[in-house]
């Protein structure tokens, strides 16, 4: 039981980061980005990748750090005369185009196959590193929340042609949104890879992007401390799905389906009944808007 323990915390750890860089983009600015788990795959893969090109393990973080907000920049520059929703579409095609090019392009990351990762032996030190990122996100997305940056990224989000008429470029304010979500996605899939050991394009499908998606609308879009609790409640209730099939007798890939079903079940009910979440955003009246 203890060992379940210290395994669900890290992996609510690395969930509470997915979830709160995607709050960031929709909750804070409205931006639709159905590919989350891009920049989770390549923090991933670009440890991997260190993995095989023998450099040192110490500089895939600046790796990460590097090429996750540039693929960011790559992938939203085209919608720069689009609408947000066609964001959605982009941001989808992106996620999937490049976990097949992972699948099929083996001399890339091992396609098939999988490539292994210097695995984090210590179960607690994972545990605590989970943490500690959620924690240095969770106190950097509260503070863009309640900056003169994020108040804007909120003007943004409720009126863009309002935000242009203010003299300022929704789009570079997006463009940093994108790069700030995208770095702390990247370094969360950096933790996984050391954490499982081992990276499969199978493990970025778009399932995953709707679990963060779940966790964001259960908790409640653009409030910080609900976005934590929708990730960790959607979280508890992945890790948990084991459990339930030996209870149950049930075979573990049907348990599986029907996770994903409730999950998906959840997403609809919370945009239907109460899309606003579990904790909704407290509004707040602003005379001006800070310089």
């Amino acid at each position: 039981m203890t060992n379940f323990l210290i395994y669900a915390s890290t992996m609510v750890g690395i969930w509470v980061v997915l979830a709160l860089s995607l709050n960031i983009q929709f909750g804070l600015t409205g931006l639709v980005n159905f590919g989350q788990i891009l920049p989770f795959a390549v923090g991933a893969y670009v440890e991997g990748i260190i993995e095989l090109s023998g450099l040192p393990i110490w500089t895939g973080p600046i790796f990460v750090l590097i090429v996750s907000p540039l693929i960011g920049i790559l992938v939203i520059f085209p919608a720069k005369q689009l609408a947000q929703d066609y964001w959605a579409l982009i941001t989808l095609g992106a996620g999937e185009i490049f976990r097949l090019i992972m699948l099929n392009y083996p001399a890339i990351a091992g396609g098939t196959e999988g490539v292994s990762v210097d695995r984090i032996n210590n179960r607690i030190l994972a545990m605590i590193l989970a943490v500690a990122l959620a924690v240095a996100v969770y106190m950097i997305s509260l503070w863009i929340s309640r900056s003169p940056f994020g108040r804007f990224l909120k003007v943004i989000r409720e009126d863009e042609v309002l935000g242009a008429c203010l003299g300022r470029d929704p789009f570079s304010y997006q463009i940093k949104v994108m790069m700030i979500s995208w770095s702390m996605a990247g370094l969360a899939g950096a933790l996984y890879a050391h954490v499982t050991g081992f990276i499969h394009p199978s493990g970025f499908m778009v399932t995953e992007t709707l679990i963060i998606w779940t966790a964001v609308i259960l908790g409640g879009p653009g409030r910080n401390l609900g976005v934590v609790l929708g990730a960790v409640a959607v979280q508890l209730m992945t890790v948990s799905t084991r459990f339930v099939a030996q209870w149950s007798g049930l075979p573990s890939e049907l348990v599986a389906n029907l996770r994903t079903a409730l999950i998906g079940l959840i997403l609809v009910l919370m945009v239907v009944y109460r899309p606003q979440g579990l904790l909704p955003e407290r509004k707040k009246d602003y005379d001006i808007i800070d310089k």
